[in-house]
């Protein structure tokens, strides 16, 4: 548990800042500590030996950053990606990447007690942190340093070194 999310466990009264977003038309979100920026759908290109999950790779704002598809990771219909689409620039422990989403629903601040363990909701926790409901339902919260397993990560990595080199 970070020293973030430990505070908010001390502190009942405390709040957590979310960015929200659409998948297939279900909501999702991410801590908005975590997001650098949130840019439009651009052409990427393929990043050869990249897990599975990763869509590809794109440059933005001079950094090349791999693409990870959140559709494929959670078991929905992969498609191609559209116009409309979004680039969420999130932080990871080790790196910063790309979320491909449908669109960015806008922020919400919730009370730290009103997010329910993952772990409580669904078996296992999957790739969440957390649940929180909205009057429309429940809202998953992505744990963003779950969402590659290790060996995932080491491909990446490796793809993503070969990717520079060339």
């Amino acid at each position: 548990m970070g020293a973030v999310r430990a505070a908010e466990a001390v502190d009942a009264d405390a709040m957590v800042d979310l960015l929200l977003f659409t998948l297939d038309g279900r909501p999702f979100a991410v801590r908005l500590g975590q997001v650098e920026r949130v840019t439009a759908m651009a052409a990427f290109r393929p990043l050869p030996g990249a897990p599975a999950v990763v869509a590809g790779v794109i440059n933005v704002g001079g950094r090349f950053l791999p693409v990870l598809d959140v559709r494929a990771r959670l078991g929905m219909a992969v498609r191609s990606p559209r116009l409309d689409d979004g680039l969420v620039v999130v932080r990871l422990a080790r790196q910063s990447v790309a979320l491909w989403i449908d669109h960015v629903d806008g922020t919400l601040r919730q009370p730290s007690d009103s997010l329910i363990p993952a772990d409580n909701v669904v078996p296992a926790g999957g790739y969440f942190e957390a649940v929180t409901a909205l009057p429309g339902g429940p809202v998953f919260i992505h744990d963003l340093d779950r969402f590659l397993s290790m060996e995932e990560q080491g491909a990446l990595d490796a793809a993503m070194a070969r990717e520079s080199a060339s």
